[in-house]
């Protein structure tokens, strides 16, 4: 199982920026926009419908549909494209038998005729093999998932991309790993900082706090001088 949708609302603005940083890193990996956000992948990895995810792309709010149509509509989308090894449909039958659903309350469900529980999301959740909240989370939200997804894997693509650019680079025979700065720069080091999770950051600022003070007080030590040298 994956990890679990974000719970707390995601702003078309915070899309758009998560949109701005998937195409930076594309661009530093010589990949255009449209070839590291394809919204027909985001599609089928948010469960939002074709038209929402290039909207939300370009910035423009597309509305918010009901709680249950929502799950409607991510539950045809996984019942269409989460097939069997022999590439058909999983069977109502199949679904009840493996998430432990009554194959009546199954039915009900793919046919609109029954709202489900949280338990029933869960299952079905499982089942499908997505992440918790995927079947009813907002549209941004599911969106924002899936962006820092690709996110985090172009990042990793550029770590190595850097890495390996680095060691291109070093003088033969020098036999020294790079530095975290000669294997990533500013601009990796920062991108790689904003993926952190919010305890992680916390603590990276703390410490660049207090680097910066010590490195203030030094400054301060140093520029000072001796008050006997300015006698004549």
């Amino acid at each position: 199982m994956t990890a679990a949708f974000p719970v707390s609302a995601v702003s078309v603005s915070q899309l758009a920026e998560s949109v701005g940083r998937i195409a930076d890193l594309g661009a530093k990996l010589g990949r255009s926009r449209d070839e590291v956000l394809v919204p027909e992948e985001l599609h089928r990895a948010s469960g939002v419908p074709l038209d929402v995810v290039r909207a939300l792309l370009q910035g423009r709010p597309a509305g918010e549909p009901d709680i249950h149509k929502r799950f409607r509509q991510r539950l045809d989308l996984l019942h269409e494209t989460y097939l069997k090894e022999n590439g058909r449909k999983f069977s109502h039958g199949d679904i009840a038998r493996q998430s432990g659903i009554s194959r009546q309350q199954v039915q009900a469900m793919l046919g609109g005729d029954r709202r489900p529980t949280m338990d029933h999301c869960a299952r079905l959740e499982r089942f499908f093999g997505r992440p918790a909240g995927f079947l009813q989370s907002e549209d941004t939200e599911a969106l924002g998932c899936a962006l820092a997804v690709v996110e985090k894997s172009l990042l990793q693509q550029y770590q190595e991309h850097s890495e390996r650019g680095a060691l291109a680079a070093a003088p033969a025979g020098a036999g020294r790993r790079p530095s975290l700065y000669e294997r990533h720069g500013v601009d990796g080091i920062a991108l790689r900082a904003a993926l952190l999770p919010d305890q992680g950051r916390t603590k990276l600022l703390e410490w660049l706090d207090n680097y910066m003070d010590e490195r203030a007080a030094e400054g301060d030590t140093t520029g000072r001088q001796d008050p006997a040298g300015d006698a004549c």
